[in-house]
């Protein structure tokens, strides 16, 4: 196990150098990549607002438990909204019309105590039974393959398989005595699943492992759990007795496939790690999962913290960016993107994302996430909280990830050399109160070539009008940004003329 060669890093620093080109994919201000300069401006983390219908499912059926969240996924799939999910022993199934009001469908799988049930894949069933998976043990997720050949493989279950009393070369070196690894199973309907292979990787050990089909290589990409200590790690944190005691090392390391069962990595502890904590995080904190969505040009991350400490143990969700979908960075200040719950609520400890990207929905971006109402182990405290998990969602406006904010006084953003695929410069931007004007500089003397009118609306697609078209130049630029009590969350050139 390893992490990434610096050779990765080095030659995206060098592609940097080359004039980047502004065309109809927006540029999102997660990372620094863009900007050579920023004076008297913050970048800003816009958490998710959380709906007011939340949590729009919570267990209410005995077989359920207490328990139910989206270890599992969220699709809308046609004019439905589906939902697989962890609920009592296995994966359980519901869907929706909108999305916030669910229904439980009896499915003439499993009945439990004479009553039908909406359980898809029972982990207790004996061989035989509807849906049996032999290894099953917990769900990672749910995917639709458009372009299935197979009819009967439009749906994709991706799990856990566990192994028990198991020696040979797939032992997993962090569970000894098991068998662990990535089970996947096919369905036309998303209902009856058959299973394709039991263990299609063990470079996974464990649950939190998602997946993406990378848009540059068409390729799935997975992200799964391992356990790896960077080096020097415990020694930057400093002696803490907790730590040395329950620290695991989770991490998340990444594999790929053509079509999802043929993996770049297979055996037990190989794949390469992409994500730990660091010397920046309170000692003892561990990345439980990330799941990984190509968005705009990059790859965004949500990482899944977990606050190992005696006086805590939470978990809430970060953002990370990734220009090649290899070599990550967290967002900003670290602020969390979906937190846990204030006192009183139903995800008070423990927040966890489903194994989808977020759904568009109008102008918003739908994030559906699991919450919890108790802590994770090893928490020894009295304020551990009650057994209950439900279901709910966050959105966001369109693009409004992360913003440059800049005082009444004014701030200035300007970027690396840049070539413009047009003239019709478009913004997302909060400047109703405000303004942002723009500017683009000459590479070598500074002079300022075009200027535009102030803009001061708060939209997602505010439209740039130059004080003079004509003199929009044709060669690469520095585009200068100076916001007056103004957010700037993104910019991207148009396909008309301005």
């Amino acid at each position: 196990m390893r992490i990434l060669p610096l050779l990765i890093l080095a030659t995206l620093a060098a592609s940097a150098q080359d004039p980047n080109v502004v065309d109809s994919t927006k540029q999102l201000f997660l990372d620094d990549h863009l900007i050579a300069r920023m004076d008297n401006v913050t970048r800003t983390i816009h958490p998710v607002t959380k709906s007011t219908h939340n949590p729009v499912l919570w267990p209410t059926e005995e077989w359920e438990g207490k328990v139910a969240i989206v270890y599992g996924s969220v699709l809308r799939d046609g004019d439905r909204y589906r939902m697989w999910y962890h609920g009592g022993s296995g994966v359980s199934y519901a869907e929706s019309d909108d999305g916030i009001a669910w229904t439980k469908p009896a499915l003439g799988l499993h009945a439990i105590d004479g009553n039908d049930t909406n359980v898809v894949i029972d982990r207790n069933a004996a061989e035989g039974a509807p849906n049996y998976l032999p290894y099953f043990y917990e769900l990672f997720g749910v995917h639709m393959d458009e372009n299935a050949d197979d009819p009967n493989a439009r749906y994709v279950m991706g799990y856990l398989s566990i192994q028990r009393d198991y020696s040979g070369p797939s032992e997993d070196p962090f569970h000894g005595g098991q068998r662990r690894g990535l089970g996947v199973a096919t369905s036309p309907d998303g209902i009856h699943w058959t299973l394709a292979n039991s263990w299609a990787t063990d470079a996974i050990c464990d649950g939190g492992t998602y997946w993406m089909v990378d848009p540059a290589t068409n390729n799935y990409v997975l992200f799964g759990r391992t356990k790896f200590t960077p080096p020097d790690l415990l020694a930057a944190w400093g002696s803490d007795p907790w730590v040395e005691q329950y620290y695991w090392g989770r991490a998340v390391a990444r594999v790929e496939s053509p079509d999802f069962l043929d993996w770049s990595f297979t055996a037990p502890a190989t794949a390469p790690v992409v994500m730990t904590a660091d010397a920046n995080d309170p000692p003892g904190t561990e990345i439980y999962s990330m799941n990984v969505f190509p968005y705009e040009g990059v790859y965004i991350g949500l990482v899944q913290m977990f606050y190992n400490r005696e006086d805590a143990c939470y978990l809430d969700i970060q953002l990370a960016v990734s220009r090649d979908g290899v070599s990550f960075t967290r967002v900003g200040d670290r602020t969390p993107f979906i937190p846990v719950g204030p006192v009183g609520e139903w995800d008070r400890f423990n927040t966890s994302v489903a194994n989808n990207p977020p759904i568009r929905v109008g102008d918003d971006l739908r994030f559906y996430f699991g919450g919890r109402t108790y802590r994770h182990s090893p928490y020894q405290g009295d304020d551990k909280g009650e057994p209950g998990g439900g279901i709910g969602f966050g959105t966001i406006a369109l693009d409004r990830f992360v913003s440059l904010d800049a005082p009444s006084s004014g701030g200035v953003v300007e970027t690396n050399a840049v070539n413009l695929a047009s003239n019709d410069l478009r913004l997302n931007v909060e400047s109703r109160f405000g303004e942002v004007l723009v500017e683009l500089v000459d590479l070598g003397t500074g002079e300022t070539l075009a200027r535009s009118l102030p803009v001061t609306e708060d939209s997602l697609d505010a439209a740039v009008h130059w004080e003079d078209r004509s003199t929009t130049p044709d060669r690469p630029v520095r585009i200068r940004f100076t916001l007056k009590n103004a957010r700037l969350y993104a910019f991207w050139a148009g396909n008309g003329t301005r």
